[in-house]
C-alpha cells in the first residue's frame, strides 16, 4: 500500500505538469496565430515598448507606435525622443503618415520568426523609408528595424502587435 502511494504521487504530479504545459503551449500558439493574422490583414497597431537609437542607446518608448490600415501607415515616436541626447539621434523627423505605402511578407526564418516589410514615405520630408518587422515565433512580440531613404539603419524598436480597433 505504502509503495503504491509512493509510486502514484510522483506520477500524478508529472502528469499534471504535462497537462499544464500543453495548455500553455496552445494558448501561446493562439496568440501567435492571432498576431500573424493581424499583420497579414494589414490592420494592426504595434505598440512600441523600447527604442534603440543609432548609437545603441535604449530608452522606454511609451506613446510610440506603428499603425497600419490598408495602405495607410502612421509611424509616431513619443515626444521624449525629439531630443538628441536621449537615444543618440533625433527621431522627430521619423513621425509621419503615408497613404500609399506597400506592405509585404518577406520570409519565414528557420526558427519560425516571420518577417514583413513596410515601404513608404515615413519621414516628414516625404522621402522613402522602410520598416522591417520581425514577428517572433510563438508570441505577439515584434522587433522593428527602421531604415531611411538611403537604406541606412535609423533605429530599432521592440513592441507588441495588436489588432486595429475601429
Amino acid at each position: 500500500m505504502k509503495l503504491s502511494i509512493i509510486f502514484l504521487l510522483p506520477l500524478a504530479a508529472i502528469l499534471s505538469g504535462c497537462s499544464a504545459q500543453r495548455h500553455n503551449t496552445s494558448s501561446t500558439n493562439q496568440v501567435y496565430e492571432a498576431s500573424l493574422a493581424t499583420l497579414e490583414s494589414q490592420r494592426f497597431v504595434i505598440e512600441i515598448d523600447e527604442v534603440y537609437g543609432k548609437k545603441g542607446k535604449r530608452a522606454d518608448a511609451h506613446q510610440s507606435y506603428v499603425r497600419m490600415k490598408g495602405t495607410i501607415v502612421e509611424v509616431s515616436f513619443a515626444p521624449d525622443f525629439f531630443r538628441l541626447n536621449r537615444t543618440g539621434g533625433n527621431l522627430s523627423h521619423y513621425s509621419a503618415t503615408d497613404e500609399s505605402s506597400s506592405f509585404e511578407k518577406l520570409r519565414v526564418k528557420r526558427n519560425g520568426d516571420v518577417q514583413f516589410q513596410i515601404q513608404g514615405r515615413l519621414d516628414w520630408r516625404k522621402m522613402g523609408g522602410r520598416c522591417l518587422i520581425t514577428l517572433y515565433h510563438d508570441s505577439n512580440q515584434v522587433y522593428l528595424n527602421f531604415f531611411d531613404y538611403l537604406n541606412r539603419p535609423f533605429c530599432n524598436a521592440k513592441g507588441v502587435v495588436l489588432p486595429l480597433e475601429e
